[in-house]
């Protein structure tokens, strides 16, 4: 009996596991993930992540990766929703040793941790957004195009960002107008977005590979470090 119990145990597991699985592994699914559309949430962009507790319905990450570096990191969580007028999200990020440059000017934010949300409406990335924002909520965006062409000199005037830091890491809260963003998705014919999630965690202001760790949502077809190439990102839908 008991040899015959065996493989209704092993299927009874695997269907478990299958069914079991969590739905915020979204980047590595061959899926395309929503962000959900919830009109009656009010977030209050202020670094205080209570206003989010509440609400279950939104899409989430929470298992980056390190493609090319140390996977000893914090833990890494980035999560968020639409209201069809703002784009709301947050990374939380754990860190213990927060490494900043003092901002003198935007790139400056490069030269430290951060979080990183880029936009494309194209797939080849013919053109793309980048907002790359420092635990103090300093941030660099820029308009860019494959590959690694970069125009500083832009900005997305109303995009708004707060931090908060804790001792054991930071909080970035923000939203981007849906106007932005139904704008970059009129420029082409299909529905949807091309998203990357990333996190440059720095151990020293020193610049090379020992002292950097780039950290990303899904791993890019890349033997070095490069979140500005196609396979770094992945399409993405808003709920209507």
């Amino acid at each position: 009996m008991f040899k015959k119990s065996k493989p209704f145990l092993f299927n009874f597991i695997l269907l478990v596991g299958l069914f079991s699985h969590p739905k915020n592994t979204i980047a590595q699914s061959t899926d395309t993930p929503i962000i959900p559309f919830n009109k009656g949430l009010s977030i209050t962009i202020d670094g205080n992540l209570s206003d989010w507790n509440n609400q279950n319905n939104l899409f989430c990450v929470n298992q980056f990766i390190s493609p090319w570096g140390n996977q000893n990191f914090g833990k890494t969580i980035f999560k968020a929703f639409h209201d069809g007028s703002y784009f709301y999200f947050y990374f939380d990020i754990k860190d213990n040793n927060m490494v900043e440059k003092k901002f003198e000017k935007e790139q400056d934010v490069g030269r430290g941790d951060r979080g990183e949300i880029f936009l494309s409406a194209y797939s080849d990335l013919r053109e793309y957004y980048c907002f790359e924002i420092s635990p103090s909520a300093k941030v660099l965006d820029y308009r860019a195009s494959h590959y690694r062409k970069f125009d500083y000199g832009w900005d997305l005037e109303s995009l708004e960002v707060k931090s908060k830091i804790n001792p054991d890491g930071y909080i970035l809260e923000g939203r981007i107008p849906m106007a932005f963003i139904k704008g970059l998705m009129a420029s082409n014919s299909e529905q949807g977005l091309y998203l990357g999630l990333f996190r440059g965690e720095f151990d020293s202001m020193e610049w090379n590979d020992k002292t950097i760790n780039w950290i990303s949502w899904i791993r890019p077809t890349s033997e070095k470090p490069d979140f500005h190439i196609p396979s770094a990102f992945k399409k993405v839908q808003f709920g209507q």
